[in-house]
């Protein structure tokens, strides 16, 4: 999402985490902070349907990658699917979710990427990342280490945990 290419190559980028109960207006609202130019204080005078449109407009034309992380269920995706115009340009639009029938349900054509669980030791490493940076060597003494394997092997191998 952060990579120079996709930035290039994506005029409009957006990434949204929806909660299991998500509200419709919390999402729409959410989608178009990421994409639109339109002020807050204007959008928040809107009705949904208005902020569907808007949204809409903001994506109209112009090559998008949309990431909605963490979709618990598919009436998410059904609310706000027809917000994103088919303009045949390239624009995506990525969905993530922990439940394989959500992910079937929205790309029925296309068979979803399953990943597995992070092994300790893996989940070691992306904690001193996010701890430390790329150089995790620079922060990490011997209790440090201790606690941090502990607290990647209670996060049972899930990135978002860790």
């Amino acid at each position: 999402y952060h990579d120079k290419l996709i930035e290039y190559h994506f005029y409009v980028r957006g990434w949204i985490t929806i909660s299991q109960r998500y509200k419709l207006r919390n999402l729409l609202l959410d989608l178009l902070d990421c994409t639109s130019q339109v002020p807050a204080f204007r959008l928040d005078e809107m009705e949904n349907e208005e902020l569907a449109e808007q949204l809409y407009k903001s994506l109209k034309g112009r090559r998008y990658l949309i990431v909605m992380d963490d979709v618990w269920n598919a009436e998410a995706w059904n609310d706000v699917r027809r917000c994103f115009p088919n303009d045949n340009n390239g624009s995506r639009v990525m969905v993530t979710s922990r439940i394989l029938k959500v992910a079937r349900f929205i790309s029925p054509l296309n068979a979803p990427h399953v990943m597995r669980f992070l092994t300790v030791d893996e989940s070691w490493k992306l904690l001193q990342e996010k701890l430390c940076g790329l150089d995790s060597r620079l922060c990490c003494d011997d209790e440090m280490g201790w606690i941090g394997k502990q607290i990647a092997e209670k996060c049972k191998g899930l990135p978002l945990a860790l």
